[in-house]
């Protein structure tokens, strides 16, 4: 019953978790915008986007997550007095905020720094710009290093996973930065950046930088991006890094082929999907006609 009850606990923080990572990696303009964002000002487009990305996704939700890990290791043997579960949600959440407070520190230096760098672009440091979207950037932030925490102590101590709990938030950071700059970020860098641009032509490098900086009302900020990307990015992200987590942690349950059971059920997800994705760009070719070249 524990380890049934472990694999749907694992699969729902996975999915709250990839819901804000994708906003918190937007809010900031990281990963895929973080490049369109920079180059900007050199054709002439000032902004007001908040750019705090220090790296990829991979290696900063790594950063985030085995810090609020190792925190909460660290104090859960201080609050053993209280419930095991109590202790291990209370270190999680002191966990969580000393990651934001890091993350606070590289996002203040890391926008000002870079804003800096393009004086010669004469693109202006706008103060509002980063007093408005660092307050949302920490919260989704913080709940991403929360969600990320817990999901590793659930793997931890409910599924038996062998590895420690600052190694498994580890791992969970690498592939949940992956999945969210390869699925999520592409809503944002692709389609909110370049809505004056035709939809699917792509980003070729002549558009690169060409960015929208004036939205439906005034100029845009990065408050504006998650109101965006919470309806198809952020879903999309969770989808995938919580059906990654939940048939893993499934397949500890129902084992049928040893330590093969997660890789073959995940592959024949994939190839499931593969089929369909190919069934529906067919029948959208077919219904609405080629694709404007």
């Amino acid at each position: 019953m524990l380890p049934l009850l472990g694999t749907i606990l694992t699969g729902l923080l996975a999915f709250l978790a990839g819901i804000f990572e994708d906003s918190e990696s937007n809010a900031g303009s990281a990963s895929n915008p973080n490049s369109q964002v920079q180059l900007a000002p050199q054709i002439g487009h000032r902004h007001r986007y908040f750019n705090k990305a220090i790296s990829g996704e991979p290696p900063a939700n790594a950063l985030w997550a085995t810090t609020a890990a190792t925190v909460a290791v660290l104090l859960v043997a201080k609050f053993e007095a209280f419930n095991p579960v109590y202790s291990v949600i209370i270190s999680s959440v002191i966990g969580a905020l000393v990651s934001t407070l890091l993350l606070g520190l590289y996002g203040i230096f890391s926008h000002i720094s870079r804003v800096a760098s393009m004086k010669t672009f004469k693109q202006t440091l706008y103060w509002d710009s980063l007093y408005s979207a660092l307050p949302l950037d920490l919260s989704f932030g913080f709940l991403t290093a929360l969600s990320l925490t817990l999901l590793s102590f659930t793997a931890g101590m409910m599924l038996n996973n062998p590895f420690s709990i600052p190694l498994i938030a580890f791992m969970l950071g690498i592939t949940i930065g992956t999945i969210g700059s390869s699925t999520g970020d592409i809503h944002y860098g692709a389609e909110r950046l370049y809505q004056h641009h035709i939809f699917g032509s792509g980003i070729p490098i002549s558009n690169q930088g060409d960015i929208d900086v004036k939205g439906e009302y005034g100029y845009r900020n990065s408050v504006d991006t998650p109101y965006f990307t919470l309806r198809f990015g952020a879903m999309v992200t969770a989808f995938v890094f919580g059906m990654l987590i939940f048939l893993d942690s499934l397949s500890r349950v129902f084992v049928f082929a040893g330590v093969w059971s997660s890789v073959i059920v995940e592959l024949g997800m994939i190839l499931i999907i593969f089929i369909v994705t190919v069934f529906l760009e067919k029948y959208t070719r077919d219904r609405y006609g080629p694709f404007v070249r």
